[in-house]
C-alpha cells in the first residue's frame, strides 16, 4: 500500500508540474489484447533433425485476459530462423500460417512437411520456428508478433505474469535408440587400448534409454545409460572382467566420471565415454572410449 500511495503521489506531482501546452506531446495510451500461445505437451515439443518429416505438433492461441478486450482478429505467423551446416544464422523469414483467426482459444496442428512447404526448403539442424500472432484491434491498427523495429506489443509484455506471446519449435539432434543398433568402429585414441582404433564393435539397444557393448574380458554387456533430454551418457559401476596372468589385479570395474566426453551425437552417430577403471586395491585413472557407427 505504501508503494501504491508513493506512486500515486509521484504521478500527481509530475502532472501538476506540466503546462497545458505540454499535453500535446504526450503519446496516447493504447490497450492491446495480449495473445497467449501454448504448446500441447502430448505432441512433439521439438523437431527431430534426422526425421523432420515426422514432426507433428499441436498448439493453441488465445487471449491472456479474456473478456477484457477481444481483438478484431489474429493472424498466426511463423518466423523461421534458418541455420547453415556450421549452425550459423543465414536468414530470417516470416510467413503467415493461419489468417483471420477470430475464435479464442483456437487449436492448430503443424507438421514438418507443412513447414518445409511454407518456407520452400528442407528443415535443417538448428532451424528455429517461432510461432506468434499479429493482432488487429477495432481501430484497424495491427500489432506485429515479430516487428522489424521495437518489441512486440510493448516493452515488458512478454515477461508479464502468465504471458506466453510466442512458442518455439527447434530442429535438434534427438537420440533415437534404433539408430544406435549395429556395428560401430572405435575412433579417437582408444586410451585404455583394449579395442584398438578402427576395431569393429557391435552395439545393442537395451531399451529406449540404454545401449550396451560387450566387455572384451568377460564377454558380458557393459550397460550405457543415455539421458534422452541432454544426450549425456553414463555407466554405473559394473564388472569388466580380469586380465590373464601376470597382470594379476583381479576383477576390474568400470564406471564413467563426470566429463564432457560422455555423450551421444545422434546426427553423427557417435557414442563417447570417459571411463574410470578400478580394482579393489585402487584405480588406474579415467580414459576416453568412443565409437562411431559404420555406414
Amino acid at each position: 500500500m505504501k508503494k501504491l500511495l508513493l506512486y500515486s503521489f509521484m504521478v500527481l506531482t509530475v502532472i501538476s508540474g506540466c503546462r497545458k501546452s505540454d499535453n500535446a506531446i504526450l503519446p496516447p495510451l493504447t490497450s492491446v489484447p495480449e495473445p497467449l500461445l501454448k504448446k500441447d505437451a502430448s505432441t512433439d515439443l521439438t523437431i527431430t533433425a534426422q526425421t523432420p518429416e515426422l514432426f507433428k505438433a499441436t498448439f493453441s492461441i488465445g487471449v491472456l485476459f479474456p473478456g477484457v478486450e477481444t481483438p478484431t482478429k489474429m493472424d498466426v505467423v511463423i518466423r523461421r530462423i534458418g541455420m547453415n551446416a556450421t549452425l550459423q544464422r543465414v536468414d530470417t523469414l516470416i510467413k503467415t500460417f493461419k489468417a483471420d483467426v477470430t475464435t479464442y482459444p483456437s487449436t492448430f496442428n503443424v507438421t514438418g512437411p507443412e513447414l518445409q512447404t511454407l518456407f520452400g526448403r528442407d528443415i535443417l539442424l538448428g532451424d528455429k520456428f517461432d510461432i506468434g500472432a499479429d493482432v488487429t484491434v477495432a481501430s484497424g491498427k495491427k500489432y506485429f508478433a515479430f516487428p522489424s523495429i521495437g518489441v512486440a506489443y510493448g516493452t515488458g509484455v512478454a515477461s508479464s505474469a502468465g504471458a506466453s506471446t510466442m512458442i518455439r519449435y527447434e530442429a535438434i539432434c534427438k537420440f533415437i535408440p534404433e539408430d544406435f543398433a549395429g556395428n560401430f568402429k572405435v575412433i579417437g585414441s582408444d586410451e585404455w587400448a583394449d579395442f584398438g582404433v578402427g576395431t569393429v564393435v557391435p552395439i545393442t539397444v537395451v531399451n529406449d534409454h540404454q545401449l550396451s557393448f560387450i566387455s572384451p574380458l568377460n564377454g558380458k554387456p557393459i550397460i550405457v545409460d543415455v539421458n534422452v533430454l541432454t544426450n549425456e551418457t553414463s555407466i554405473a559401476k559394473q564388472s569388466y572382467g580380469a586380465y590373464d596372468s601376470p597382470w594379476a589385479y583381479g576383477d576390474i570395474s568400470v564406471a564413467t566420471i563426470t566429463s564432457l566426453n560422455n555423450f551421444v551425437a545422434p546426427c553423427d552417430l557417435i557414442l563417447s565415454l570417459q571411463i574410470n577403471y578400478t580394482v579393489s586395491a585402487g584405480g588406474f585413472g579415467d580414459f576416453t572410449l568412443a565409437f562411431q557407427k559404420i555406414p
